[in-house]
């Protein structure tokens, strides 16, 4: 219970402090004992320290209400802790103007403010909780249906059993002979009503574990896509990457990779606006599209302007004409910008893997192949030989 203070006489006020009203020392948050002050203000002190703290520990571990952000509760705390322990005004929820004495701070409000919060908390605990057991129960009420309906058929089929057993001990064969096809017949009718049961329950079951299966089909998918242009991710290209060192290193089938990079996208980013940029990107990657056309061909963005093309089934000639078709469908594209004074342009290294190569090796032939047609003024194709380097000069050839 909060109560106003006692006047005390203003000028023993005075002598216990000197130099401090009464008003100024009921604002001060730190305590007020010491050599001079009375048990009283200790007291006082003391209370306001704890009710501060309790204050305080509302506002710096909020929860997130369904109608009071966490955030909206530590601002309100703050402002009430503030009010209670220096007498900071509450004006709109807002702190401002002169500090006010004990007895004249908003006590009452303080409470409501408190109350009204636990109150909400409570709400929200109370739903969740609520929400809580109807799940539960929803899952009981499941299970307990399949259990009746497994019950009601073990019932039905005691019963004719029973009728089985009562006209085993008949008197007359014709008494005997239609209860036991009555009896049948029952149970016949019983199994076959659990059979259909159990096939509706299967056909739902098997219907969400479908939806399901295509759900995470779908994030697998989106997780391994490139976002941007619609190709595979450098994740994806990990992965099959990977995959084709290993069929090679079993079967042989040659395999080539293809190091694709866009030329001048700093250029286009900082004279044009990175919106620009990334269009010219998604640009390169539908003419990917158009000269890439078989199932096995795997097209991934290898990270920024850089697209790798993993061709399996694919030799060295037939890799370096479609690299060469690739150069030119890029040149033709529409521009990005109607303001671009230039035409994209694509630089390509082209690497056939080799034996005993694996996929870093691989990737940095393509690469220091890539990087040399880039130095062409138009950019073009360059074929990395089976070693560390380049192909011989009279086998490089611009696209």
């Amino acid at each position: 219970m909060f109560f106003r203070k006692k006047e005390a006489d203003p000028r023993t006020a005075s002598q216990r402090t000197p130099g401090v009203s009464e008003t100024q020392a009921g604002s001060q948050p730190v305590s007020l004992g010491g050599h001079g002050a009375s048990s009283g203000d200790a007291a006082t002190t003391m209370v306001l320290d704890a009710l501060g703290g309790v204050i305080t520990a509302l506002a710096r571990f909020p929860v997130d209400l369904p109608h009071r952000p966490a955030a909206e509760t530590t601002k309100e705390m703050t402002t009430w802790q503030r009010h209670a322990t220096m007498g900071l005004p509450i004006e709109g929820g807002e702190e401002g103007g002169a500090s006010v004495g004990i007895g004249d701070r908003d006590w009452r409000g303080l409470v409501r403010a408190v109350a009204a919060l636990r109150r909400d908390e409570q709400s929200s605990v109370d739903a969740l909780v609520s929400e809580l057991r109807t799940a539960l129960w929803s899952c009981v009420s499941a299970v307990h249906e399949a259990v009746r309906i497994d019950d009601d058929a073990e019932a039905q089929t005691g019963t004719h059993l029973a009728l089985v057993k009562k006209a085993v001990n008949g008197t007359t064969m014709s008494t005997i002979k239609d209860d036991v096809l009555s009896a049948v017949s029952e149970i016949d009718r019983t199994l076959k009503e659990r059979r259909e049961e159990q096939q509706r329950q299967y056909k739902t079951l098997a219907s969400s574990l479908d939806a399901l299966g295509r759900q995470l089909e779908e994030a697998k998918k989106e997780s391994a896509t490139d976002q941007l242009t619609g190709v595979g991710n450098r994740k994806h290209f990990d992965l099959m990457s990977g995959r084709a060192v290993q069929l090679f290193s079993l079967g042989r089938t040659p395999v080539t990779l293809l190091m694709i990079d866009l030329n001048k996208l700093k250029v286009i980013n900082d004279s044009y606006g990175h919106p620009v940029g990334d269009a010219a990107i998604a640009s390169v990657a539908k003419a990917l599209w158009k000269v890439f056309l078989r199932q096995s061909d795997v097209i991934c963005r290898y990270g920024g302007d850089e697209f790798a093309v993993i061709l399996n089934s694919c030799d060295l000639l037939v890799a370096q004409t479609l690299a060469k078709r690739l150069v030119e469908q890029v040149r033709t594209l529409p521009l990005p910008s109607p303001a671009m004074e230039f035409a994209l342009g694509a630089s390509v290294g082209v690497a056939q893997l080799v034996a005993g190569e694996d996929v870093t090796q691989w990737v940095a032939r393509a690469d220091r192949a890539m990087y040399q047609a880039k130095k062409q003024a138009m950019g073009g194709v360059m074929i990395a030989d089976a070693g560390s380097g380049l192909a011989p000069t009279s086998q490089l050839r611009s696209a």
